[in-house]
């Protein structure tokens, strides 16, 4: 019985053998078209006639990648303009006369992030009103400012400043 075990054995195992082989050659045959179609993808000339999914690809990140140096770029140059934006508000609603009433005067100061700008008068009459405007240097006015006016300065210097930065 020993010789049948052995017999039994050694087919078993040459099945076992031509199987394995038989996998082998399908996974070097797989390999094989894997490099062939890699080799074609990485071929610029060939891919620029085809117009492969790599190629687009890689288009497209150029492409994103400049146009994200162009965004870059315009947010430098926003935040580095931003300090000089009208960034801070202040609003002084006043009653000029006594004779007109409903507090219909204001004082609106309209100032940046280093405290210039201007600071907007109206005054309000019954026979007109009249419109005045006054330069803000350091939040401090350049000619001499009423108090409604110095008011509307301190509420918007009053306001947090603006983060500019990243």
């Amino acid at each position: 019985m020993q010789a049948d075990q052995l017999t039994l054995l050694a087919i078993v195992g040459a099945l076992c053998g031509a199987v394995a082989l038989l996998l082998a050659l399908l996974a070097l045959r797989s390999a094989r078209s894997a490099r062939h179609a890699l080799a074609a993808l990485l071929d610029e000339e060939a891919s620029s006639r085809e117009g492969t999914g790599l190629t687009r690809a890689l288009d497209g990140v150029r492409s994103h990648t400049a146009t994200l140096t162009t965004i870059a770029e315009r947010l430098d140059l926003l935040e580095h303009a931003l300090p000089s934006a009208i960034s801070r508000l202040g609003l002084t609603h006043f009653q000029a006369f006594e004779d007109v009433g409903g507090g219909q005067s204001s004082a609106i100061a309209l100032l940046d992030d280093h405290g210039d700008g201007a600071v907007i008068t109206t005054i309000h009459s019954r026979t007109g009103t009249r419109m005045y405007v006054k330069r803000i240097t350091a939040g401090r006015g350049e000619s001499a400012i009423g108090e409604e006016e110095a008011a509307a300065v301190a509420a918007a210097l009053a306001l947090p400043r603006p983060a500019t930065q990243r």
